[in-house]
């Protein structure tokens, strides 16, 4: 079941972003970009095929419930902000 999920997310005409981190670049999709606002505290992304949280800490983001890196994340946000204009 999870992998139509993914699929679906893969075939969806979205945008697909790309971020330089650490010298390595990374695809990702936003999943729900519609539901994006200025109040938005939580976005569910799609990166290296698997679904993540980010989530807004004050000024910072990090994963929700993820042992990644909190800087992965922020930079992240932070590229969804400037796009959105958060």
């Amino acid at each position: 079941m999870e992998s139509n999920h993914t699929e679906d997310i893969l075939n969806n005409k979205g945008q697909l972003f790309r971020i330089t981190y650490q010298h390595l670049d990374y695809y990702f999709r936003v999943i729900k970009p519609t539901k994006i606002t200025a109040s938005t505290n939580e976005i569910e992304i799609l990166l290296d095929e698997n679904t993540y949280v980010i989530e807004r800490e004050g000024r910072t983001w990090v994963f929700k419930g993820a042992g990644l890196d909190s800087d992965f994340a922020n930079a992240i946000g932070r590229l969804i902000c400037l796009r959105y204009r958060l």
